[in-house]
């Protein structure tokens, strides 16, 4: 029942994204950043609206460690599609996403992606990789957040996968804190039931800030080992207050 409500409900959504399209098209030609913002209410409004309709209980943590006064770099483990929904109805600042290249070709989402600044990366291309990290630094640098996920892949395992260094060059180009953001049992609700979805405790747990430039020169350098580590704890500790 909720995978038939929840396509009505992408439909509806669909439909009514398209005036907004235009409005958005026009606040963009004036204001990015304007647009940027209202496209993260609206997409937010959205996915919030989707986790209820897919019967999540939602924990949310440590956003009180999420500074203010800065843009940050959310690294974060990648379990499910449904990280993205979770993440985005949570993350409080001006975000844009770094997504595998397929989401660029869902109706709908994508649009909405473009006017976030999503970067689409293609996995298979490592030079088309780095000029989206350069992209990023961009990003950064003109006052937005970036969430990634380092692993670059969905890894439903209780093991993360290693997290890719050159993605930490967004944060130590620009010395934005690096944000662990650790995501437990989002695949419960889609992929272990395929095409099915079904309802299910999930959550999602922002780490302490850290600081580039103050880091040690060794643990700047593996930066990535050093944030898994980070979340890999926060992945055990989370996984047994859901079990």
């Amino acid at each position: 029942m909720r995978t038939v409500i929840l396509l009505l409900l992408y439909i509806v959504i669909a439909i009514l994204s398209i005036p907004l399209y235009l409005l958005e098209f026009l606040v963009r030609f004036f204001n990015k950043k304007a647009a940027a913002h209202t496209a993260q209410i609206i997409a937010g409004s959205a996915f919030r609206l989707v986790l209820f309709c897919s019967g999540c209980k939602k924990t949310v943590s440590g956003i009180e460690n999420i500074p203010t006064d800065t843009p940050v770099m959310y690294a974060a483990n990648h379990r499910s599609f449904y990280d993205i929904i979770l993440a985005y109805a949570t993350v409080p600042n001006q975000t844009a996403f770094v997504s595998k290249m397929e989401i660029k070709k869902m109706p709908c989402v994508a649009q909405w992606m473009y006017f976030l600044n999503c970067l689409f990366m293609d996995r298979k291309d490592v030079k088309q990789n780095l000029t989206i990290i350069l992209e990023a630094i961009s990003l950064v640098k003109e006052g937005y957040s970036i969430y990634i996920a380092p692993e670059g892949t969905r890894n439903a395992t209780d093991t993360l996968l290693d997290f890719k260094e050159g993605s930490m060059k967004i944060a130590t180009k620009t010395n934005c804190p690096v944000i662990p953001v650790c995501l437990c049992n989002t695949e419960a609700i889609f992929e272990n039931h395929l095409p099915w979805i079904h309802g299910g405790k999930i959550s999602i747990e922002f780490g302490k800030p850290i600081y580039p430039a103050e880091l040690d020169k060794e643990t700047k350098k593996h930066l990535g080992s050093h944030v898994r580590g980070i979340i890999a704890e926060m992945y055990a500790e989370g996984m047994k207050k859901i079990n």
